[in-house]
């Protein structure tokens, strides 16, 4: 069994890591501060460079704004990233889970619209899991999403919500069920931050609240 690294793969890190040296240039995390706005700001202008060359989201496929590339790309990708402190900011949410999951989940009208800003590079996302009485026990969320017509009308708290101070969409969590369906009464809402409503708390990129918020 061979365990050495495919000459493509090999190429591709050096190409890769070729790239990071000349655009992380003086760059240092540890001075910026995770989730701070400077590091957010850098990151924005990094992964659309990112993206130009393909390097954003290589694993996924082409037809949604993916390099159509194997595992092993999105592994060195990682790899090589986390070597320099992470630059792709909240990214690595977007393209790593969020944008695959709506893949997977999402309708036809949902990746058409959210896919491609991933993809390029554009848009922010946190995720809206955690909150006062529910933290790794998600079961116990309270945040109420009841229907109105063709929208929800959302009503909660998130804590430990990093990213929320600068994302442009949420990954939220609501309860569409009653308390004792548990994890059945559970729904996922895609939820665009400029909607009237949200409002990030006091400390940056730690906490946001979701009073009576309607989301389609």
């Amino acid at each position: 069994m061979e365990f050495a690294w495919d000459q493509a793969d090999v190429a591709f890190r050096r190409e890769l890591g070729d790239f990071l040296d000349r655009e992380l240039a003086g760059w240092d995390r540890s001075e910026t501060g995770l989730g701070s706005a400077v590091y957010s700001d850098f990151s924005r202008g990094f992964v659309g460079r990112l993206a130009e060359k393909g390097w954003l989201t290589p694993h996924w496929p082409r037809e949604y704004g993916g390099g159509g590339q194997g595992a092993w790309q999105h592994f060195v990708l990682g790899e090589e990233m986390w070597r320099r402190g992470e630059p792709r900011g909240p990214q690595y949410m977007n393209v790593n889970w969020v944008g695959p999951a709506i893949i997977k989940y999402g309708t036809e009208d949902q990746q058409r619209l959210l896919l491609p800003p991933i993809a390029r590079g554009e848009v922010f996302w946190c995720q809206g899991f955690s909150e006062p009485e529910a933290g790794t026990d998600l079961a116990a969320l309270r945040t109420k999403a009841v229907r109105d017509g063709d929208s929800y009308v959302l009503n909660g708290q998130k804590i430990w919500t990093s990213y929320a101070n600068v994302a442009d969409y949420c990954f939220l969590l609501a309860r569409t069920g009653s308390a004792a369906d548990g994890r059945d009464g559970i729904s996922v809402f895609l939820l665009p931050l400029n909607t009237p409503g949200p409002r990030s708390g006091a400390s940056p990129g730690s906490w946001a609240i979701i009073p009576s918020t309607s989301s389609s």
